[in-house]
């Protein structure tokens, strides 16, 4: 009598995980994952500002960003912006491979979007006034696990983004740090190395699903004017 034959697993291989994987493996062994593993997201109350006027500010606010990050000198020469389109992909990134070589790197990469204000809002004034937010992701790999000393490191952040706000003096809560994937985002912000640039793209490729990308892509208070959203990388090792 003829004994039926297992069937035979076929295991399909993830090119793009096991690149990551192959080039960050001394990285991963040595990263602490922490409270902005998957990413920082910070926004700004600006004070009498328009789109441009924000856009303008992006590369000098992503280089303020790194020095009180890291410490280190940074170069304007050496920050890549890329601006995504008013019309077609409003997003525009590295290629997939470059991505995730900055991951693998420990680059942190921002992306930034504006918003205007409610007509209503004291802040608008009636004259479209816009404020504006940030999506960082590798950021962990330079800040504090222990509680008091990541507070600190916090507050140096805000300290040195506090003149992109356009007011003379530093206000409490006008800028505001917060990590991702918490409070209604918990379950929808599925953030890894691996994933990241689908992440990114969610405007253009899934822009109906609910996390922190899509969030900073619509303009919900003008949606009839959707502004195209900046994406800024250091071009060299930090």
């Amino acid at each position: 009598m003829k004994m039926p034959v297992a069937p035979v697993k076929i295991s399909y291989s993830n090119p793009i995980k096991e690149w990551y994987e192959t080039n960050t493996q001394t990285l991963q062994s040595n990263n602490i994952k922490g409270k902005y593993e998957k990413g920082m997201l910070i926004s700004i109350s600006n004070n009498h500002l328009y789109h441009n006027e924000l856009v303008k500010d992006f590369k000098e606010l992503y280089i303020s960003f790194l020095i009180a990050l890291t410490g280190k000198k940074i170069s304007k020469w050496d920050v890549r912006q890329l601006q995504g389109g008013w019309e077609g992909d409003r997003v525009k990134l590295p290629t997939r491979e470059g991505l995730l070589k900055l991951i693998a790197n420990k680059t942190p990469v921002m992306l930034c979007g504006v918003h205007n204000y409610k007509k209503d809002d004291i802040r608008s004034r009636g004259k479209e006034y816009c404020h504006s937010h940030f999506y960082i992701y590798n950021a962990d790999c330079y800040l504090p696990t222990n509680p008091v000393e990541l507070r600190d490191k916090e507050d140096k952040i805000e300290r040195h983004l506090a003149r992109y706000t356009n007011l003379r003096k530093r206000v409490q809560g006008i800028i505001r740090i917060t990590p991702v994937g918490t409070g209604v985002y918990q379950y929808t912000d599925k953030v890894s190395p691996t994933t990241l640039y689908e992440y990114l793209q969610s405007p253009i490729t899934s822009p109906q699903e609910n996390n922190v990308i899509n969030y900073i892509a619509n303009n919900r208070h003008l949606p009839q004017v959707q502004y195209p959203l900046t994406f800024i990388y250091l071009n060299k090792k930090l």
